[in-house]
């Protein structure tokens, strides 16, 4: 029996001398990973993907990752869970960070995008709650969904006037986040962009935007007033609702519909002006905004949708400057 042992002991010992700590991970790429932790990627071209699979780096320890110039993708789902990746070198030849490419990633500090970078897929670093900073360079041209979700430790973000697409959720739940400049280049706010960034102070949306999608300032709860450009023609549905600290709001003339739960509890709103471009008024947009005291409803509001005003019970006036007064439906 002590023979059988002492033979296990030494298959396993034999096993582990020989872990294989290098190998291929694209057409013309290498990996080499040293025993301090450090993964260097290395040759030209495309990296291999992994979101259906795992890297051959998976199992191992990897805390910090040197990419050779020469690589150009970093592959979906490439260094997703790295726990102890402290940080990365990404060089100017990569021009597409894959998604997932560094999900998880929950002790990453800070990161330097290149240059040549032109996308930044789905939840490419979604998760890394220890990301302090992040550079977004002038040569991005979309910022996936999902991007920067759940960074809760980021405190800023700069986003270039190369962007032309925000995707869903793209910094959901960075509740670090203190202020956004959203460039001229975006013509779209998506559904739940800056979802729950409850620090978030102040946001700067461009003439260029049309469209407020759902969900898209939701849970700012420090968000204390908002200026919404002419541009705008619709307010998707829960867009500012649960932002308690906001006490003003601008809707423009251009306008015509205001969502569903739009804003809703929004505590410290004292008074809003809804302006004629408006023909609809959703249901409970204006819900538990307990400290509204003054409306004032456009001439074009055709509907005022049930429970629009439910539970505002400090309104003290409210006006309307249509001529046929607006169908309520129940409840309102």
């Amino acid at each position: 029996m002590k023979q059988i042992y002492i033979l296990l002991i030494a298959l396993l010992m034999g096993l582990s001398a020989n872990a294989e700590s290098s190998g291929t991970c694209g057409p013309n790429l290498k990996w080499h990973l040293m025993d301090d932790g450090v993964l260097t990627i290395s040759g030209i071209g495309k990296m291999d993907n992994y979101l259906y699979s795992v890297a051959p780096w998976y199992y191992r320890d990897v805390k910090q990752i040197i990419i050779g110039d020469g690589v150009t993708t970093i592959g979906q789902a490439a260094f997703r869970n790295r726990g102890s990746l402290t940080s990365v070198t990404i060089p100017n030849s990569v021009t597409t960070i894959g998604v997932y490419a560094f999900s998880g990633c929950s002790s990453l500090t800070s990161v330097t995008i290149p240059n040549s970078v032109t996308t930044i897929g789905e939840s490419a670093f979604n998760q890394c709650s220890s990301l302090i900073s992040v550079t977004i360079p002038n040569s991005v041209t979309t910022i996936g969904d999902n991007a920067f979700n759940g960074c809760s430790s980021l405190t800023s973000v700069n986003i270039p006037n190369s962007v032309t697409t925000i995707g869903g959720w793209a910094f959901s739940d960075c509740s670090s986040i203190t202020s956004v400049t959203i460039p001229n280049s975006v013509t779209t706010i998506r559904e739940y962009t800056f979802d729950n960034c409850s620090s978030l102070t102040s946001v700067t949306i461009p003439n260029s935007v049309t469209t407020i999608g759902g969900w898209a300032f939701s849970g700012c709860g420090s968000l204390t007033s908002v200026t919404i450009p002419n541009s705008v023609t619709t307010i998707g549905g829960w867009a500012f609702s649960i932002c308690s600290s906001l006490t003003s709001v601008t809707i423009p003339n251009s306008v015509t519909t205001i969502g569903d739960n739009a804003f809703m509890g929004c505590s410290s709103l004292t008074s809003v002006t809804i302006p004629n471009s408006v023909t609809r008024i959703g249901s409970e947009a204006f819900s538990d905004c307990t400290n509204l005291q003054k409306v004032n409803i456009g001439n074009s509001v055709k509907t005022i949708g049930e429970f629009a005003f439910n539970k505002c019970t400090n309104i003290t006036q409210i006006s309307s400057e249509a001529v046929v007064p607006p169908t309520c439906e129940s409840g309102v």
